[in-house]
This record gives structure tokens, sequence and C-alpha cells, in this order.
């Protein structure tokens, strides 16, 4: 089959695994895939398939619509390759689906997360979302692909949409990239994803200050971008237990990881996160790391009691009660715990079990 995705994320972000994983899944499994995004042609040369690059330059707000105007036009020549059928994440999928449908390519909706950002750009952003889906809801050949089953309710509630043109694409892991190591000899606390305020992460340098006062003995790597990310740069510079670094390649960030012993999951019990199929979650759980969370829908692996490799805890004792966790944990429980976070994950998270279910629906 010869697939066509339209998306804005650029592929070098931490963001985009999801997008990779499944493109390399697809490419495996014998389809023709082209990638339609902003990235320089270059950034795809390597990779294993076609990629049409076009780029835009718009102030934040109005980049979906720009990208949009810009694939419209694309799709409109008659140049363009072969497409039996189009993936449109949902940013850009007002601005398609029309001419898709007009030239009978079957299409369907990718929506890794609602809205995230606050303010003027969200205010801005709902109304788009609700008309993806919409468009979906209109067109019974259709489906749209979430990444939870709390998504889809949401979805349901907000739009109306029926239950069978939903489908649920779990964050998944690459099982052979994030593998467990030999740990650090000092207790290692880590966090990768986006560095924003509003994801929490400005709690972190604070919970592993109180967990050094209390006595215990670790460190905290935080990676990734975001606006808090300079924030975090000024307080390691008088926290010598903290370690900040950019965005890195996914064999670097799976090499980091090995040596960890506890993810975290900072992000609060807001709509957007309790939404979620966090990936960081099974990229942890791959890796042998035991994972420390606020405790809502969005962080946890399965309905009713959380495996013990996993502690979620409310908010507000985050750091009591996080603290008093590791502080129970001997250096067996952890090995333990360890092996069973990895054998989880190669059960039920790997992105094989996700493309199962992606390909099922063409």
């Amino acid at each position: 089959m010869h697939i066509h995705w339209f998306t804005r994320r650029e592929m070098t972000d931490l963001c985009s695994t999801t997008q990779l994983a499944l493109a390399h899944g697809l490419v495996r499994r014998g389809h023709s895939l082209t990638i339609v995004n902003p990235d320089p042609h270059a950034k795809h040369e390597a990779l294993p398939w076609q990629h049409v690059s076009l780029p835009i330059q718009a102030i934040r707000g109005l980049q979906a619509r720009k990208l949009g105007a810009e694939m419209l036009e694309y799709l409109k020549e008659k140049t363009t390759p072969k497409c039996d059928l189009a993936i449109v994440d949902w940013q850009i999928a007002p601005y398609l689906i029309s001419e898709l449908e007009n030239q009978s390519i079957r299409w369907m909706l990718m929506d890794r997360s609602p809205p995230a950002d606050r303010g003027l750009i969200a205010w801005l952003q709902w109304p788009k979302w609700k008309n993806a889906w919409r468009l979906v809801k209109r067109n019974p050949l259709t489906v749209g692909c979430v990444v939870s089953k709390a998504h889809r309710d949401f979805v349901i509630e907000k739009v109306g949409s029926n239950l069978d043109q939903i489908i649920v694409l779990n964050a998944g892991a690459d099982m052979k990239l994030f593998i467990p190591g030999e740990k650090n000899p000092e207790l290692t606390l880590v966090y990768h994803g986006r560095l924003d305020h509003h994801r929490g992460v400005l709690s972190l340098p604070m919970f592993a200050q109180k967990a050094i006062s209390s006595g215990l003995k670790c460190r905290l790597i935080m990676i990734g971008e975001g606006n808090a990310y300079e924030d975090l740069l000024r307080i390691k510079e008088d926290q010598q237990f903290i370690d900040v670094y950019p965005t890195m390649a996914q064999d670097q960030l799976a090499k980091i990881l090995r040596g960890c012993h506890i993810g975290l999951l900072p992000m609060p019990d807001s709509e957007v996160w309790k939404l979620a199929s966090p990936l960081k979650m099974s990229e942890y759980a791959a890796s042998g790391l035991l994972i420390l969370g606020i405790d809502h829908s969005g962080h946890r692996v399965k309905e009713g009691m959380q495996p013990p490799w996993i502690k979620l805890v409310e908010k507000q004792s985050f750091h009591e009660d996080g603290i008093k966790w590791i502080d129970s944990l001997t250096d067996e429980q952890i090995l333990t715990l360890s092996k069973e976070a990895r054998l989880h994950a190669q059960k039920s998270m790997t992105w094989e079990t996700t493309l199962d279910v992606l390909v099922g629906v063409f």
C-alpha cells in the first residue's frame, strides 16, 4: 500500500519518536511510505521512505495554517506520487480532508494529544481539534487514532464520535534499543521529554534536594528542551547533584537510561496529561527502571492496582510519599522490580503490538 503521512512533526524532535517508530514499522511490513513535513530533505536521505520537504516560516499559532496551505498545494500537484491512504495529523486535517476526499483517497486522523498549550494558543487550537474529529465522525469509512482509552472516551464525550471509528495506539518502546544495563553506583533519578513549566518539571530539583536532605544519596538527570530549560540550567549551577542535557539521539538517551534506577513522571492531574500514554513510561520500563509519578489515569499501566515497580502518589504529597517509597527500597528489591518492569514492557509495550492495531484498519 502507498501511504502518505502528513505531519507537522519535525523528526529530530523527541516528541517525534512515535512517528519514527510507526514509520519504520510500516516500511518493515512492506508498505511504501512518503512523509510530508517541514524537515529539510537532508534529514531523511538515509531513511527508508520518500520525503517531501515543506519548510515554513510563521509565528506560533499560525504554523499549522501555513503548513496546511503548503500541503494542500502539494496534494493538488499532478506530480504527487500514488497515494492509497493518507495519515493526517489533527492540526492540519481541516486544510486537507476536502481535497483528499475529492481525489477519493482514504484517510485516517492521527491525534497523539489534544491541545497541550495554554492561553491564547490553546484557545485557537481547541476549535480546530474538534473540527478535525467532526470530519472523522461525518465519514463512516475513516477512523481516528488516539493514545489511550481515556483519550478515546474524551473524544466521544466532546465530539460524539462513534466508538468503532476510534482506535487506540499506545506508546511503545524499541526493545532492542532500550535495554537494562549496569546501574550507576549512585541512585539515579531521571526525567526525559519536554521540559515545560506546565509539565511539573521544576518540582524535580526540589524533590532531589529533599531526598538528599533526608539522607538519601542520589542524582537527578533531566533531558529535553522547553520553556523551563534555562531555569533548570540556572538551578543546576547551584546544585551539583543535577545534570541537565538538551534533546539527544535515541541511542544516546537509551545509554543514559540503562544506568538509571527510577524514571519520573511529574505531569500533573490535568485533562491533557490524564489522556496521555507517555512514551517515556514505555522507555523507562523497557530499560528496567522503576517509575515514580503523580497519580492519574495517564500514568497508570492498567486499571486498578498498579504493579509494584510503579509508585503513583497524589500531587500534594509527591515529595513526601515519593521519598518515603524510595527510602524503603533495598538494593535487592530494586533489582527484582527492575526485572519485572522489563518483562512487562516486553509483553505489553512493544511497537509491534501498536503496529498490529494500526495496520489492522488498513
